[in-house]
């Protein structure tokens, strides 16, 4: 009932018979361009949950149907891949009632914007995932350094929390009490949770390497044990705010890379944060005697290209944003896991060093460096 009340309260959802803002009964009757691919990921949504484990039960059918409402609905979104979770929690809540469940989800992504998320070419995600990259530089920096020693960013692992608010890899009780909080206090909440998570496993990422790396991020969230609350007390201690947000958002269009900087006054225990203006980095540095080089981190989305796509368009005159991850991952239809091909990207790491190396040119060894 107190979901129903923040969703729902103050607002009205407009209905116009005969047209995509039709009643659910009639919109869930029609047939829709989506039909296929929904079909597809209601099979494989939350099957570890006793009402969508039946094949064709109850709770699929119910999926598959507000699914396909809610594409015809949002004409300009239709349907998106992590949207399957989404609708499947609220109808975990409001299980007897598909129409609530249907005036709930359209309420959740429009007062909460988040339908801007699942727009074509995810404008808004690039920006989100630019923002929790420089949270986590800042609140963070052990996990940071972990992140570029292994050559990846939140591009990699938190797409699929952001898009689903994490209903695809939390069990469901602790996604309704995340979401608790989220419906009061909004997407900070979201962040605050991201970065809990990566507190917990700040350790494991430093020590293995990286290709046990790769698989571990997109499966710890999945595979670790959460108690609820203990989570979000752990998330309620990094102090992230709207205002914060609202200042790394304006960030992103900025000329210049931006840097949060966060400092943790020990005699007040306040937090306090700056967002900076910092020179770009080069495209690849070059490595000094004995260091080995870098691995440019791939990106999806690129800064200041509007509507960059998820399949790594880029500008061949930007070479910041060296590789793309997507080439070295594989999907398994059956079970929806991703995984990583890890002879090729072994092998791309390796190249990446060779190119760096013959930029550098030959290391001319000094006295003073201790060699004779």
């Amino acid at each position: 009932q107190a979901w129903k009340e923040l969703l729902l309260g103050g607002i009205t959802l407009q209905q116009r018979a005969g047209t995509p803002q039709d009643d659910y009964a009639k919109l869930c009757d029609r047939t829709s361009p989506f039909d296929s691919a929904i079909r597809r990921d209601v099979h494989r949504t939350l099957p570890q949950e006793e009402l969508f484990r039946e094949r064709q039960g109850k709770g699929q059918l119910a999926l598959f149907r507000l699914l396909r409402a809610l594409a015809i609905r949002l004409e300009d979104v239709g349907y998106c891949q992590s949207l399957n979770f989404v609708v499947a929690t609220l109808i975990g809540v409001f299980p007897e009632d598909e129409s609530v469940v249907f005036n709930c989800s359209l309420a959740l992504l429009l007062r909460h914007s988040l339908v801007d998320l699942y727009r074509p070419n995810f404008p808004k995600l690039g920006v989100i995932i630019w923002q929790f990259d420089r949270i986590v530089e800042g609140f963070l920096p052990k996990v940071h350094e972990a992140l570029t020693m292994h050559g990846v960013n939140s591009e990699y692992y938190a797409i699929q929390w952001f898009l689903s608010l994490y209903a695809s890899d939390l069990p469901q009780p602790v996604v309704r009490r995340i979401w608790d909080r989220f419906l009061v206090a909004g997407w900070r909440i979201i962040v605050q949770i991201g970065l809990a998570l990566l507190c917990d496993i700040q350790d494991e990422l430093e020590r293995i390497d990286t290709c046990v790396a790769l698989s571990y991020l997109k499966k710890f969230a999945q595979t670790r044990t959460y108690d609820a609350e203990k989570l979000l007390r752990t998330a309620s201690s990094f102090k992230v705010s709207h205002r914060l947000l609202s200042a790394l958002e304006a960030a992103y269009n900025w000329e210049d890379d931006a840097q949060l900087t966060v400092v943790k006054d020990l005699s007040t225990q306040q937090v306090h944060w700056a967002v900076q203006a910092v020179p770009r980095a080069p495209p690849t540095s070059v490595p000094q005697a004995g260091e080995e080089p870098a691995v440019p981190i791939p990106r999806a989305f690129c800064r200041g290209s509007a509507g960059a796509a998820v399949h790594g368009d880029m500008s061949p005159a930007d070479d910041r944003n060296e590789g793309n991850v997507l080439p070295f991952l594989v999907r398994n239809l059956d079970t929806g896991e991703t995984g990583i091909l890890k002879k090729a990207f072994v092998q791309y790491k390796n190249e990446i060093h060779r190119q760096a190396q013959a930029r550098a040119g030959p290391v001319v060894r000094k006295a003073s460096d201790g060699y004779f």
